[in-house]
Parts: structure tokens; C-alpha cells; sequence
């Protein structure tokens, strides 16, 4: 193991096709990086998980919220003296605010995850906690690992009014009054939620568009058909399949439409036709698990062999809880 990472550590890097040496550190999405970042950023999990962890965790669970047991108690006397509306409207006062004391000072927790030199830390607690626990890890960092903690990218984020941002990722917490379970009680106030960012979504459209339309794409146009149309899945798939955990995954429907219609313009360009042609050249229904779904298909003939087939479309755009 030694070996192979002093080797991947004098291999140099391509850059237009032309050799380079590494005089220090490694290149730039060379694939040692997550190694040694593991190696080194061990020390940082053991702390965390061994000091930052048990400071930070204290009560069993947050009291009830004085305001939200006033107003059950008020509905539950209304109830039994008849009052049916009015045990309704209290109740309905009392979905509206936290049924805990979300400031209760005796109850504290705080989560970690890493990836890479990616990490994230989730507190229940105060602003000023929060503020302590970065300085923490900044000398942490500074003193036992030599270094330093990006100021730029380490921010202190409340989870429910704004988004942290971790791994192409916008996390924060949920909250809907009007979401109830089976039991009639709320379901997801102060669960995660992963969103898909919306300058994400804008990027990835920008890559097939020009003055805000789609275009066909030039360096494609001398493929075939059946190439032209893997690349446009393999991309669009690719890019579904990585925010599959996403709950607003569904506002892909954007990129799939700007992709579709850049791939028939690509492929009117080649053949010297119209996009309504070449519609309805490969327009076709593809049977799915979620049932049929519009796609464009490519079929190429082989000689004593089975066609093959590429598909522009068929992805669904299903959260995976």
C-alpha cells in the first residue's frame, strides 16, 4: 500500500495531453486524494465522535412547550364539556406551534458526517454553540493537523431558515404544520431534507442552451445517431441518479425537457431536417416499472448480431426515500 501511494505521489498529472511533474502535494482530482484525506482526517472523526460529541449531548428529551400544553389542555376541557368547535379551534392554534420547547436549555445534541475533506456538523443547541464548536475545530485543525479550516466555506447555518450546502447537496430541516400522519400528528417538522439547488439545476441547463434556448451541440453532430443519443442519457441519467435521495428531484423535469430538445436539434442538424421530423422519426413508448413513458429511441442494425438500442428519456423522476 506504501508502494502504490509513493508511486501515485511521483506520477505527475496530464494537463492538454502533456506531462507534468508533482514537485508537492497531489494534482487535482488525482484518485489518492480521498485516501490520504481519510488518513489524515481520521484524527479529526475520533475527535469529534470522542470529545466534541459527548460535550455537546445532554437531556433525554426536550420538556413539553408550556404555550402548545395550555392550548391541548384548554381543547381537551372544551371536549368534555360539549364544546366540539372549540376544542377543534384550539386544537387547530395548537398545530401551529412546537409541541417541545425548542429552546429547552437542558437538551443538547450534535451529529457529524464527513466525506473526503467534506464534513458537516448538526446542532441542537444555540448560535453561540455552534460558534464554539467551529472555533474548536479550527484550533483542532491548526494544532494537531496543520490545517487550516476554510473561513470562506465553514459557515454557522440555521437549518430551518437557510441551507447548508454538502456535497452538490442543499440540507436543511422541514417544517409543515399542514403534514400529518395516519394519527393526525405532524410528520415531518425537524426531519432532513436534501434538496436538488436551484444554481445547480440553472448550471447543468446552461450546458445545452444559448441566450436562454436550447441549441444543438456541434462537436456531436458528426457522430451517429445512436452515439449522439448515449451520450445525451448517459449524462442525463448520471445527473438524476446522483440527487436521487432529493426530494424536489421532480424540478428536473426542466433539464430533461432543455436536453430533449437539444438532442433533436442535434440530430435535425445532422440529418439536414426538422425537428418535428426527427420526432417523429424516433418518437416512441417505452414500457417501464412505473408504466409507459415517451422517449426517443435509436435502433442500430448489426449483421448476424441483435440491434441495439439507445433511449433518450425513461428516468424517473421518483425520490428515493
Amino acid at each position: 500500500m506504501l508502494r502504490l501511494i509513493g508511486a501515485l505521489l511521483q506520477a505527475g498529472y496530464l494537463e492538454e495531453w502533456q506531462w507534468y511533474a508533482t514537485y508537492s502535494g497531489t494534482p487535482q482530482g488525482s484518485i489518492l486524494s480521498p485516501i490520504l484525506a481519510n488518513l489524515v482526517l481520521d484524527k479529526l472523526n475520533k475527535y469529534v465522535e470522542q470529545e466534541l460529541i459527548p460535550e455537546y449531548t445532554k437531556g433525554k428529551r426536550r420538556k413539553t412547550y408550556p404555550p402548545y400544553g395550555a392550548l391541548t389542555q384548554a381543547a381537551s376541557m372544551a371536549r368534555k364539556e360539549g364544546h366540539r368547535e372549540d376544542a377543534q379551534r384550539l386544537n387547530r392554534q395548537a398545530q401551529q406551534i412546537p409541541s417541545r420547547d425548542p429552546r429547552d436549555p437542558n437538551f443538547c445534541r450534535l451529529w457529524y458526517v464527513r466525506y473526503a475533506d467534506d464534513f458537516l456538523l448538526g446542532l441542537v443547541g444555540t448560535k453561540a454553540e455552534a460558534s464554539g464548536i467551529k472555533q474548536q475545530l479550527t484550533a483542532f485543525l491548526q494544532d494537531e493537523l496543520k490545517l487550516t479550516l476554510s473561513e470562506e466555506k465553514t459557515l454557522v447555518t440555521h437549518a430551518r431558515d437557510e441551507r447548508a450546502h454538502l456535497l452538490g447537496y442543499e440540507v436543511h430541516i422541514l417544517h409543515a404544520n399542514d403534514k400529518h400522519d395516519h394519527r393526525g400528528q405532524r410528520c415531518i417538522n425537524g426531519s432532513v431534507g436534501l434538496r436538488v439547488p436551484d444554481q445547480v439545476r440553472k448550471a447543468y441547463c446552461a450546458k445545452y442552451k444559448r441566450k436562454g434556448k436550447p441549441i444543438h451541440l456541434v462537436q456531436r453532430v458528426n457522430d451517429e445517431a445512436y452515439s449522439i443519443v448515449i451520450q445525451y442519457q448517459a449524462e442525463y441519467r448520471g445527473i438524476v441518479q446522483y440527487y436521487r435521495m432529493a426530494y424536489n428531484l421532480h424540478t428536473l423535469h426542466t433539464l430533461r425537457r432543455v436536453m430533449e430538445v437539444s438532442l433533436v436539434k442535434t440530430l435535425a442538424r445532422k440529418y439536414k431536417t426538422t425537428c418535428q421530423k426527427i420526432y417523429r422519426r424516433y418518437g416512441t413508448w417505452l414500457d417501464t416499472e412505473y408504466g409507459p413513458c415517451k422517449v426517443l429511441q435509436v435502433v442500430k442494425k448489426q449483421e448476424a448480431r441483435k440491434p441495439l438500442y439507445a433511449q433518450f428519456g425513461g428516468v424517473p423522476l421518483r425520490w428515493n426515500k
